[in-house]
């Protein structure tokens, strides 16, 4: 029997995220029409972050304004592996996978991880609104940057073990993806926490 596995966002029913609404119209659509479906409910990417970890090395400060709320962050390469296993063994139709590494960090924990002194500071939704504008990111990703730290500040986004037994094997650590270097970077004081490139909703509501 064929399979459609639909990459979701993490406690879709319940999270508060804006964006997680497409997700929930969509879980309802697939339901309602039939087809057997896995939903693999993806938590926030490490990659979302990388880029900009590399920039604070730069720069010495990564901001953003999730407080200490936590982000479980898993690999795509990680996500990707869960989905062809998914899609590849039997029995897995109507299964739901929150998908989340092993470990959830703050970003002052995130920052810390680069090995290098990188001091994280903690904005105001609208001051951070301001740097990421400030910084030549298009309005609909400085909103949903914004929002997504306003969402991971009011509720952690909890590791669910998921991820790990799909893969058989512990999730990656943000260590493990290696420390980011500061190469052809340019100059300034603050490098901004979120990604235009994010994707998946990081947060789950609170327990």
């Amino acid at each position: 029997m064929e399979l459609l596995a639909y990459t979701s966002v993490t406690d879709a029913p319940a999270n508060p995220m804006g964006l997680a609404g497409v997700h929930r119209d969509t879980e309802a659509a697939l339901a309602a029409s039939g087809p057997p479906v896995a939903l693999l409910r993806n938590g926030w990417y490490t990659e979302n972050h990388t880029g900009t970890l590399r920039d604070a090395v730069a720069r010495g400060v990564l901001a953003g304004s999730a407080g200490t709320g936590r982000i479980a962050f898993a690999s795509r390469a990680e996500l990707a592996e869960a989905a062809a296993r998914v899609l590849t063994l039997d029995g897995r139709a109507g299964q739901v996978y929150d998908l989340t590494g092993d470990t959830a960090w703050t970003l002052a924990e995130a920052a810390a991880q680069t090995g290098a002194p990188v001091a994280y500071e903690d904005l105001p939704p609208e001051a951070y609104r301001r740097l990421l504008t400030q910084a030549g990111l298009p309005a609909p990703a400085v909103e949903l940057i914004v929002d997504s730290d306003r969402c991971i500040a009011r509720g952690a986004e909890h590791p669910t073990g998921d991820l790990r037994a799909l893969l058989g094997r512990p999730t990656e650590t943000l260590a493990a993806r290696g420390r980011p270097r500061a190469q052809g970077v340019a100059g300034g004081a603050v490098s901004p926490a979120g990604s235009a490139a994010a994707s998946a909703g990081p947060c789950r509501s609170a327990p």
